[in-house]
């Protein structure tokens, strides 16, 4: 599962870097406000992307006796610092540099070859950008199939933080690339640098509304997230299917990484069960569960016979 996530933030560290390059020499050249700040954007998103590799390779550790249900939510911690890091490295700086081209109100007499450069730079960010945003989808889109979801409703609920920072980012790019696009444009059909300062405010709104959604989706899954309706729907008929289970008491999940759960519950079985029968419902719930419902990492039960108190836990 890893690799799924892995490949679409190499292909994204790798575009964002040559960009980021790009950006920084046309802005420079340009003097463009909406052009540095689209280079502290790809800068930002450079680093992110190493934040999402450690927290990759990091949830992959084996569980041991300080975490004994894994590292699963490194993944989310680290996709947290790149939404804070969005929003210090990109849009304070975006608001930066439109604020100050605002307030100082200076003429950029740029040559065509500096206008060459700076919309060239442009046009290739989009290309390189638009293909790094196709990975990420693609990504999406297989997993999606594999929950039998649509691509909407997977980008919004899916637990897979990773992979939706790498689709933010890049949306958040293209949409940045555009407006530099358009300020430096009408900087130069007006003569008014205040356009090239407005396009620079506007990317900094966007990357602030990026930073703010996945800063939110990480802080919902650090805190201890439930799993989805339709995998807790999955686990409550493949408990019901067994004719030893009387009553469903109650069923807790945690989402413990991008592809694990961990399920807690309570359940009332038949009342003449014995010690080794209790014994083999315990291992074949949770072999059903490992079939049906994959996702499921580990389990633990408290089993009560009907109209008794409580006589065995079990756990997985």
């Amino acid at each position: 599962m890893a690799e799924e996530s892995k490949g679409p933030v190499i292909a994204a560290l790798g575009a964002n870097f040559a960009i980021a390059v790009g950006k920084i020499v046309a802005g420079v050249l340009t003097g463009s406000a909406a052009l540095l700040a689209e280079a502290g954007h790809s800068i930002a998103d450079t680093v992110n992307q190493v934040f999402l590799l450690i927290g990759i390779n990091r949830s992959d550790t084996t569980p041991d006796e300080k975490h004994p249900m894994g590292y699963g939510k490194e993944a989310f911690f680290w996709s947290f610092l790149a939404a804070i890091f969005i929003f210090v490295a990109g849009a304070a700086f975006s608001f930066y540099e439109g604020t100050r081209t605002l307030i100082q109100d200076e003429d950029h007499a740029r040559t065509g070859g500096q206008l060459l450069i700076g919309f060239g730079v442009l046009g290739f960010a989009i290309v390189f950008e638009s293909i790094s945003w196709a990975v990420a989808v693609r990504g999406l889109r297989a997993g999606a199939r594999a929950k039998k979801w649509s691509l909407g409703k997977y980008i919004r609920e899916s637990p897979n933080i990773t992979l939706k920072t790498v689709l933010f980012e890049d949306s958040a790019a293209l949409i940045g690339l555009v407006l530099a696009a358009g300020g430096l444009g009408l900087s130069e059909l007006t003569g008014n640098e205040d356009w090239d300062g407005i396009a620079s405010l506007l990317i900094g709104v966007v990357l602030a509304a990026v930073a703010f959604l996945l800063g939110a989706q990480s802080r919902k899954l650090l805190l201890g997230s439930a799993a989805s309706d339709e995998t807790q729907q999955h686990i409550r008929e493949t408990l019901a299917s067994f004719p030893e289970v009387v009553h469903i008491v109650r069923v807790l999940t945690i989402q413990l990484g991008s592809h694990s759960v961990l399920v807690t519950g309570e359940l009332n079985v038949k009342r003449d069960m014995n010690t080794d029968a209790i014994e083999d419902l315990l291992v074949r719930i949770d072999t059903e569960l490992e079939r049906r419902v994959p996702e499921v990492a580990d389990t633990f039960w408290e089993l009560k016979r009907t109209g008794a108190v409580p006589k065995r836990a079990g756990g997985h």
